[in-house]
């Protein structure tokens, strides 16, 4: 009797043991978006499974536009093709989705934006909210909490997001490298000289309303602010030091979502794959 009780309860610790051991592997797959605080504003970050050592991980910042924020990307809901959740997992960075502001008085504080320059958006701008020391301590934060090296610090944005990231790569040295999506430099800037040596890929939808091309007021969207011209954008950075690379994308217009359909369609690639690969995340192979 007591062999046969010791054998069954062995038999189920096997049981338990070759659960577990089926259980690790699906585990490691379950990540979710963590939410830090930073100056009083909500920060999510994505952890992946695997991360090189501490002090060596690399970081991508990603600036949601106006009207938008970070949950919004960071969940998939809205500028979806922002979210580098699945790209970071197979390549092992770290993203972390920031919030700007509120943007206007009469949407809630659910829209949100940056003060990015030139007028540009909303409250964000004419509060004179210091968006860059904000983005630039937030950073620091999350480099002394999850181990990233300083020069492993990457930007990408959309609209008034891509307009800040571009602000940071002129004012700032933050990031090693940034892509700005449909939002050239909006500052008055002539000079970037803390761009000097870094690597800038501006994409933009050659039939977009909302942010021209050629700059100026654009005749879709809310925002009534001139902006700046993707060839001044090009032609400040690149005086200053810095490679500059437009891509035009036929066919799209203002919004990332359309944007990302063509790139896919075009290039086999996702936005996200794009900009890891620029950044030197990625593998490069097609």
């Amino acid at each position: 009797m007591g062999g046969r009780f010791r054998l069954r309860r062995l038999c189920t610790t096997l049981v338990i043991l070759a659960g577990l051991a089926a259980w690790r592997p699906a585990l490691a797959q379950t990540h979710d978006v963590v939410t830090e605080s930073y100056g009083g504003r909500d920060m999510l970050v994505y952890i992946p499974s695997r991360l090189p050592l501490l002090g060596s991980r690399a970081l991508v910042v990603v600036l949601h536009g106006g009207l938008g924020n970070a949950q919004r990307i960071a969940s998939g809901q809205f500028e979806s093709g922002l979210n580098m959740n699945a790209v970071a997992e197979k390549d092992g960075f770290i993203v972390a989705y920031l919030n700007g502001t509120p943007v206007t008085r009469y949407f809630g504080d659910q829209m949100l934006g940056w003060n990015a320059g030139g007028g540009c958006c909303g409250l964000s701008a004419q509060n004179g909210i210091d968006d860059v020391t904000y983005i630039q301590g937030a950073v620091a934060d999350l480099e002394a909490r999850y181990g990233v090296e300083p020069a492993r610090v990457y930007g990408i944005g959309h609209s008034n997001g891509a307009m800040m990231t571009q602000r940071m790569m002129c004012e700032t040295r933050l990031y090693a490298a940034a892509v700005a999506i449909s939002g050239p430099l909006n500052l008055p800037a002539t000079a970037c000289p803390d761009a000097r040596g870094k690597r800038i890929l501006a994409i933009h939808g050659a039939d977009d309303r909302n942010v021209p091309i050629a700059g100026g007021q654009g005749t879709e969207g809310l925002s009534r602010t001139p902006y700046s011209s993707e060839d001044r954008s090009s032609q400040t950075f690149i005086s200053s030091g810095a490679a500059y690379t437009l891509e035009v994308v036929p066919g799209a217009d203002h919004k990332l979502d359309d944007i990302d359909a063509v790139i896919e369609r075009t290039d086999g690639i996702s936005i996200a794959e794009k900009a890891a690969r620029f950044f030197g995340l990625a593998d490069q192979k097609p």
